[in-house]
This record gives structure tokens, C-alpha cells and sequence, in this order.
């Protein structure tokens, strides 16, 4: 049996802001300069604006549970969370691995019953996952817990996750997007 062992480091891409122009309801303002927070017990990324939370993003190691104990799977949780003022409008997670040419097989493991429909999507990388959640119409959720499994028959030695979370302001207002990434190395136990 073999066991992985995670050690995450959050990052984040910074978007500088175009122009002097005010936004618009149809492009989302970046959100940059995220601050450290906690989330789930668990480091994260904290994106604000005016001293309110819009934005929470993190990646963690989850303990596999004993059906999966004996299979080289690697489990582990990305968490989105949203500031009190605001609704997703969309939630895209790309995994992609430290080997170039090597494809992540990630599984989704489980995620809480009435979830927003998502989809795995194509992408122009070789070695990029894509998991997209865009349909929230039905749905007002604060958090966006979603539990993984990744496969490790081709062994890369780390996995990364990049998010694009966009969020707008309830009643139509300013739309937000921010744009963390987390590495996470993985190692033999």
C-alpha cells in the first residue's frame, strides 16, 4: 500500500486592474492581494474588498477512507466560500501536474447532496483536469465543499490547483473574479 502525504502552499495570481474605466456588470473586477485565513481548520487564501470578505479559497490533504486505503489514490478537498453580499456566478478548478504530458485522473469522491451541477471540461493543456460549476440559478451556497480523488498511477510529484471564481454583488450589481492557485507536492508517507 502506499500513502501520499500533501504539503500545500497557496499562491495567488495577480491581475492588475486596466485602465481608469468603471466596471461593468459584463467583465468581473479582479480581485487581488489576497490576505491568509483558515478555512475548515486548514490555511486559505482571503480575497477583500473594502475589508469584507468576497472570496475564500483552499486545498487540503483528507485521510482516504478504508474502501480506498488499499488503492494508490490520493484524496484531498477544495473549498470555495463566499462573502455574505455576494452569489457564484461560476466556479472553474484546473488540476494540472508537475510532468509535462502527464494527464491527472481526478475523481470526484463526494459532495453534499443538492449540489450545483458540474462538469469535467476539455482543455488545450495535455496536462490539465478541468472541473466547471456555472449553473446556480436553483442554488444560494455559501460553500462549495468538493472532495477528490486523484489517481496516482503516473506518480507526478505535484499537483496543481487553479481556480477562477467569479461572484457578483445580490441584485445584479458588480461582478468579482478572483484567481487563487495552490500547489501541493506529493510525497511518499
Amino acid at each position: 500500500m502506499r500513502r501520499r502525504q500533501f504539503l500545500p502552499a497557496l499562491a495567488a495570481t495577480v491581475v492588475p486592474l486596466a485602465g481608469c474605466a468603471a466596471p461593468t456588470t459584463s467583465t468581473p473586477t479582479p480581485l487581488s492581494d489576497p490576505q491568509e485565513g483558515e478555512l475548515r481548520g486548514q490555511p486559505s487564501l482571503v480575497y477583500r474588498r473594502d475589508d469584507e470578505r468576497l472570496v475564500e479559497f483552499g486545498v487540503n490533504a483528507s485521510e482516504a477512507t478504508d474502501d480506498e486505503s488499499d488503492t494508490d489514490m490520493a484524496a484531498f478537498d477544495v473549498y470555495t466560500r463566499r462573502g455574505e453580499r455576494v452569489v457564484f456566478d461560476s466556479v472553474r478548478y484546473a488540476f494540472t501536474t508537475s510532468s509535462p504530458g502527464v494527464h491527472p485522473v481526478v475523481y470526484v469522491r463526494r459532495h453534499t447532496v443538492g449540489f450545483p451541477p458540474f462538469t469535467f471540461a476539455e482543455s488545450g493543456q495535455r496536462n490539465a483536469t478541468i472541473v466547471l460549476l456555472d449553473e446556480f440559478d436553483e442554488f444560494d451556497f455559501s460553500q462549495l465543499p468538493m472532495h477528490f480523488l486523484l489517481s496516482d498511477n503516473e506518480l507526478p510529484t505535484e499537483l496543481t490547483v487553479s481556480a477562477r471564481i467569479v461572484v457578483s454583488e445580490r441584485g445584479g450589481g458588480r461582478r468579482y473574479v478572483a484567481e487563487p492557485t495552490t500547489t501541493v507536492e506529493l510525497g511518499e508517507a
